[in-house]
């Protein structure tokens, strides 16, 4: 799985707050639009997918 995939899988799966969302939403479209050719598997964008994880295991599961 690439990082491009585990993030529409974490985005899809768990109900993150609206700033999380614009935030890695717009981290991810400046990285594609800034490198060509982008590669999915970037360390920026696995940064991205621990960004994800963090707000899962510390928020998400924290308020339930």
């Amino acid at each position: 799985m690439t990082a491009k995939e585990k993030i529409v899988e974490l985005l899809s799966r768990y109900s993150y707050p609206m700033s999380v969302i614009e935030d890695v939403i717009k981290r991810t479209s400046d990285y594609y639009l800034s490198h060509t050719p982008a590669d999915d598997n970037d360390p920026y964008l696995w940064q991205q997918v621990r960004y994800l994880e963090n707000v899962k295991k510390f928020v998400l599961e924290m308020s339930e």
